[in-house]
Formats: structure tokens, sequence, C-alpha cells
């Protein structure tokens, strides 16, 4: 990225030192720019990513909705050059953002008040009822994991996180199927919500939280939102779940919105989709085939082992949570 051209084109003074990296992100990487107009965060976008015809649109999409939901929380949204979020220098893509003091906190650090206060917000975005569009390029086109387990073997039959894949085969195919069928009841309420509510796009000053990176924002069934958010915010960082944790962040939520009588045999299968595809992109990360670098494959490589091991205690705390929904 030509950080120079980035300050020119935000008016943003002299660069009082060198860009800083700034660890956290999956798919985009992210800079501290300090210049003499203050301290900025720079998301250089994924080339792939950024590659595929939805990605522009959707990108400005997720803004607007940041934009509309920082009327009720703390929201972080980019800021806008030319009337737009989103810059383009030389064949890449950016976003600036006021830099912010504050860290996210991950299990087990993570104590009941913070889950408590990860609920308010959660309950505050869905109780705003706002609408949003479905992306035109929408594609909630099921997984061939034989084809996903075929590529891996290809292209690296030496893969660490290859027999895991293997193991897992005939469980994804199944569970692949579940969400797919439970994603064809009709009828379900659709609220814009953030995505991808979890403890990494939490930023904690104290107990004061800000919600960042909207990009997934779009239109979301809140209960599904919910059940993510609790497999996530309730997990304590041992490899289980804790109830403490979970009830605080349910009973915020609901103060402004309760989830009433979901069908949460339904919602339960159908939430599987969002893991499964974010392991069939990093299977195809990993392998290169979605990767810009050999940085890319590795990140692929680590996400791949973390979603199989989320995936295989998926049923046990699904069926806790339930416990927790239906008390």
């Amino acid at each position: 990225m030509q950080f120079r051209q980035i300050i020119q084109k935000y008016g943003l003074g002299m660069l009082l030192s060198p860009p800083e990296p700034v660890l956290g992100g999956f798919l985009h990487t992210t800079y501290r720019l300090d210049t003499a107009e203050g301290s900025f965060a720079v998301k250089v976008l994924n080339p792939v990513v950024m590659a595929r015809p939805e990605a522009y649109g959707n990108m400005l999409r997720s803004e607007r909705i940041a934009q509309a939901f920082s009327a009720v929380i703390p929201a972080v949204r980019a800021i806008e050059a030319d009337g737009s979020p989103i810059v383009k220098i030389g064949n890449e893509y950016a976003m600036l953002y006021p830099w912010i003091s504050a860290k996210p906190l991950f299990p087990p650090k993570l104590t009941p008040r913070h889950t408590a206060a990860a609920g308010d917000l959660l309950g505050k975005i869905h109780a705003y009822a706002l609408e949003a569009e479905e992306s035109p390029a929408h594609d909630a086109a099921p997984n061939d994991w034989d084809a996903l387990v075929s590529l891996a073997e290809e292209r690296d039959a030496d893969a660490v996180w290859l027999p895991g894949l293997r193991d897992a085969h005939a469980a994804l195919i199944a569970m692949e199927k579940e969400a797919a069928d439970a994603a064809r009841v009709p009828g379900r309420e659709k609220v814009a919500g953030h995505g991808d509510f979890d403890p990494k796009n939490v930023l904690w000053d104290g107990l004061d939280p800000t919600v960042i990176d909207w990009e997934a924002a779009g239109p979301v069934d809140p209960d599904a939102e919910l059940l993510d958010a609790l497999l996530s915010w309730a997990d304590d960082g041992r490899g289980s779940l804790s109830e403490e944790a979970g009830m605080s962040l349910l009973t915020a939520y609901r103060a402004h919105r309760d989830p009433g009588n979901a069908d949460w045999d339904a919602l339960c299968a159908a939430s599987a989709k969002g893991p499964l595809d974010w392991l069939a992109y990093n299977i195809r990360r990993a392998a290169g085939v979605e990767a810009s670098d050999d940085t890319e494959r590795h990140v692929g490589e680590s996400e791949v082992q973390k979603t199989l091991r989320a995936l295989a205690r998926r049923p046990e705390e699904i069926d806790l949570i339930r416990r927790w929904l239906e008390a």
C-alpha cells in the first residue's frame, strides 16, 4: 500500500513515524498511521476478496449500516474521502478509521460484566429493527465437501490439517445438508445486524465497548445472530462454555428484545452455515486458491484447524445454549 498517497488523499499532513501493522484481522490488513492530524487506522482490503463482483457494493452497504447504528450504540465508521468510505490507490482498496485507544478482550479475560455489555449492544442492534437490503449477488449455495477435500489433497497431501479434514468429511456433508434444509423454513424475521458479532470486533476501554468491523453487516435472522453470539461470548477459553457468561449476555439482551418461541431446531441447524462457509473459504485459502501470498496461506491453515475444532464441539455446545434459551 502506498501510504503517502493515502495520507495525501485524506489530507492527514506529515507522516510522523513508519506505519505499524495491527494484529487481529483474518481477512484484511490494518496499520496504524501517526500523522500531523492525529492517529488513524488504515485497513488495506484483501485483493482476493475485493476481486469478487459483489465485494465493493457490500462494503458500501455495510458502512451505511454502521452509520445508522452509530445513533444507538458506539459504532466505528470509516472516514470518507470524495464522498466514499472506500478509496482506491493504484490496484488496492483501503478504508480509513479514527484510531481508538481500546483493545479487544478474549476468553478467559472476558468477565460476566463484559458479556452483559455485549448482550446489551446486540439487543439494541436488533431492537432498532433497521431494514437492510439483500446483496444482489448473495450466494447461499452449499459447499462441495468432496471437491474441497480433493483440492486439499492435490495441493498439499502432507498438510497438518488434512487428517482432521478427512475425519470430519462425513460430518461436514451432514451439517451442510441440515443447514440447507433448515434455511428453507419460511417466515423468518430479518433485520440489519452486525454479521460477525464476536469478541474480536468489540474494543474495550475499561467496561466501555465500541463495535468495529461492520463489513459483514446486512440482513440477519436476529435469533440466529443471538445464537452465534452466545457461542462466541460464552466461551470460557478452556474448550467449554460458561453458563454465567452466557446467561449474563442473554439477560441483558432480553431487556431490549425477547427471542420468544423461536424454532430453535431449525435455527441451530441453519446457524452452522456461517462456520461451514468460513471453513470452506479457508481450505481454499490454505490451498493457495484464494490467497495472495504465503502469509494468507498460513492464516488459512490456522483457521482451518481452529474451525474444525469448533465444529466438533458445536453439537454439545448447542445443546447447552438451547437449555439457556428455553429456561
